[in-house]
């Protein structure tokens, strides 16, 4: 691995109290940022050649249309229900399981343990993750440990 982004799920709707956490959508803010963010990372990074996202409904629609967005990007992309509510301590596990010799990986899931995970893997990233917020890193030697990778990029919509 030579590059991992983290991408939070965009905005998602609140308002539905009879709806079960896994099946909320995003709103219409969701829907500008997620674009957006594709459109952002398509100028700044490298295509990724492997996308592991969360089955929550927020997850798979924020990568749908942040690949709509970044055209040129066609990677495979695998849903990973461990993702789902995921701790510190499953991130590592999901990403030696599931990536093989990808190079650049992509992640979308939430919070808070996407935060921890960039916190605890790069010592330069805070672990407040808005909405939407791309983080891409740079892992040493491609492995995955404490303090491991730098931060090779962050951005979040208010941004742009």
């Amino acid at each position: 691995m030579t590059r991992l982004t983290l991408l939070r799920h965009a905005k998602s709707v609140w308002d539905s109290p009879d709806q079960q956490d896994i099946d909320r959508t995003i709103n219409d803010r969701g829907r500008r940022e997620a674009t957006l963010m594709g459109l952002v990372c398509a100028e700044r990074l490298p295509p990724p050649d492997l996308v592991l996202v969360s089955p929550a409904v927020r997850a798979r629609e924020t990568v749908e249309l942040f690949f709509e967005a970044w055209r040129d990007a066609k990677p495979e992309i695998l849903v990973v229900e461990a993702l789902y509510l995921a701790g510190l301590d499953d991130w590592r596990t999901i990403l030696e399981e599931n990536t093989g010799n990808a190079g650049h990986i992509l992640v979308c899931s939430h919070q808070p343990g996407l935060g921890d995970f960039a916190s605890w893997l790069c010592r330069d990233f805070s672990g407040k993750v808005p909405s939407a917020t791309v983080i891409s890193l740079l892992p040493e030697s491609g492995k995955l440990a404490q303090d491991s990778a730098v931060l090779g990029f962050t951005g979040k919509p208010k941004d742009y």
